[in-house]
């Protein structure tokens, strides 16, 4: 299983750090800062890197279930969910309880514009239901953002991934890719409807909110990295063309070139790159003309943090801002946010999530 391993960890990297230029450029904005969100790329760039998590992570979780079940026989559940729960619970909720009952409470992290981030108090309670109990996709549609917490509804789609995904593998063994692509073609349909559409049985306001959970649950990007791991793993005769050197340096320079000019594609905007994605990402992790392109220790390393570089760097990110606004010195906010998000998610991964990262070892 070595071998799906090289260059995963510097793609988590720079997926994290996609996200957190996006999001840079948007605070400026809403601290009243000279910025740059009205290019196309920072505007695109945020959900991508969360879309580029995505197809890393149906690739990633597909070929360990395959592996497990190639090794052992069989797929244990219990082993499964449990190391799921160990290594994604313990960061996700301490950013749950810290959005919902600390930064409230601190002036200094207080966001001006109240329409995006409205205040958190006041529907704290019923909203907080859903980011305990894991929907924050479905949270964030009826109450709106949280600050420093919303990023968390990533993990929520992630977890409801995690609920069925094993069972493709347990009861339909042999019909999983055709299984997959089900789940993408449903996924374009209920998209449509609830996007084009007047749905008769539920009000607007229903519908709206479905809409706002269809935007944020991107199966279809997890079930395409699935897909590819199938693929993978079956040997398929499709590969070798994918594995072709000119079809992975096209892919990385249309996907380097439609990033930079924010080029959107509508209704299939992620699945297009999504599937831009899923080929550089097997050629990195499977091809061994390009295993080592981009292993190095530093970006293995802030990929193995990625996690915590993810949930935190909105805390550095206002830091950084109020620093910048302070001294009036506005280029200082994307090396303090970088540095500083990298800090305190080292020592998050050193002295928090190890602990537990330890335990999740044991399965």
């Amino acid at each position: 299983m070595k071998k799906i391993y090289p260059n995963l960890n510097s793609l988590r990297f720079i997926a994290a750090s996609l996200v957190i230029l996006h999001h840079i450029e948007l605070y400026k904005s809403l601290f009243g800062l000279k910025n740059y969100w009205n290019i196309p790329f920072f505007q695109v760039i945020g959900k991508l890197g969360v879309v580029l998590f995505f197809v890393l992570s149906g690739f990633l979780i597909t070929s360990l279930l395959l592996h497990e079940k190639d090794l052992k026989g069989n797929i244990s559940i219990k082993n499964f969910y449990l190391r799921r729960v160990l290594r994604i619970w313990p960061l996700y909720y301490l950013i749950v309880f810290l959005g919902f009952f600390v930064y409230p409470y601190i002036p200094f992290f207080d966001i001006p514009d109240k329409i995006i981030f409205p205040n958190v108090l006041t529907n704290r309670f019923p909203n907080i239901f859903y980011f305990l109990t894991i929907f924050a996709n479905v949270g964030i549609p009826i109450y709106g953002e949280v600050p420093y917490t919303s990023q968390t509804w990533s993990i929520a789609t992630e977890e409801q991934f995690y609920l069925f995904w094993p069972f493709i593998f347990i009861l339909f063994p042999k019909k999983s890719i055709r299984i997959m692509a089900a789940i993408i073609v449903g996924y374009w349909i209920i998209k449509y409807l609830l996007n084009y559409t007047n749905l008769p049985l539920i009000n607007g306001r229903t519908q709206e909110i479905l809409k706002g959970f269809i935007f944020y649950f991107n199966i279809n990007c997890m079930a395409l990295g699935g897909i590819f791991a199938v693929l993978i793993h079956n040997k398929n005769l499709f590969i070798n063309i994918l594995f072709e050197k000119k079809v992975f340096y096209l892919s990385v320079i249309t996907t380097i070139l439609l990033l930079i000019f924010g080029v959107n594609f509508g209704f299939f905007h992620y699945d297009i790159y999504a599937f831009l994605f899923a080929i550089i990402i097997v050629n990195l992790a499977c091809n061994d003309q390009f295993q080592m392109i981009l292993e190095n220790r530093i970006t293995n390393y802030l990929g193995s943090i990625s996690y915590g570089i993810y949930m935190y760097h909105f805390v550095a990110l206002t830091i950084a801002i109020r620093t910048a606004i302070y001294f009036d010195v506005l280029w200082i906010i994307y090396p303090i946010t970088f540095i500083l998000t990298f800090i305190i998610s080292h020592f998050s991964y050193q002295y928090f999530e190890n602990y537990f990262l330890k335990l999740k070892a044991k399965f």
